[in-house]
């Protein structure tokens, strides 16, 4: 089971353009406070919604990440990964970001909860339900 420490040392140490930029940034901004663990997750989401703005070709593994994490990921893992990444990025929809760029890559859980939240919200997110 993968915990809050181990989710954000897995997170880093996988995508070091985020290390070494968004996230860096983010520290500096918080200074001696301690941000906590949604913010970190809800940092990693706006650096995904950055890349899909790109087209970039780590855009598949983020999301391969992400069901992974739903996967493995203890009870706060989970909430954080649904509630501060893919909720912040379906959000980003379709304004920020067209989501035939992401939905192609959501696996299996990631998708469930997609779903689960467009019904929440009433909102009908292009691709999702095809």
């Amino acid at each position: 089971m993968i915990n809050e420490a181990k989710c954000i040392e897995i997170i880093l140490t996988s995508y070091p353009e985020f290390q070494n930029g968004l996230w860096k940034e983010y520290l500096e901004d918080w200074g001696d406070d301690t941000p906590g663990f949604w913010n970190n997750i809800s940092t990693f989401s706006h650096f995904a919604i950055e890349l899909l703005k790109k087209d970039s070709s780590l855009v598949p593994g983020i999301f391969q990440l992400a069901e992974e994490l739903l996967e493995s990921g203890n009870d706060n893992v989970q909430n954080a990964i649904c509630t501060c990444f893919l909720e912040n990025i379906i959000n980003a929809t379709p304004e920020e970001v067209a989501p035939k760029k992401f939905v192609p890559f959501l696996g299996k859980k990631s998708k469930e909860y997609c779903k689960w939240w467009d019904e929440f919200t009433g909102v009908k997110t292009d691709g999702l339900w095809d």
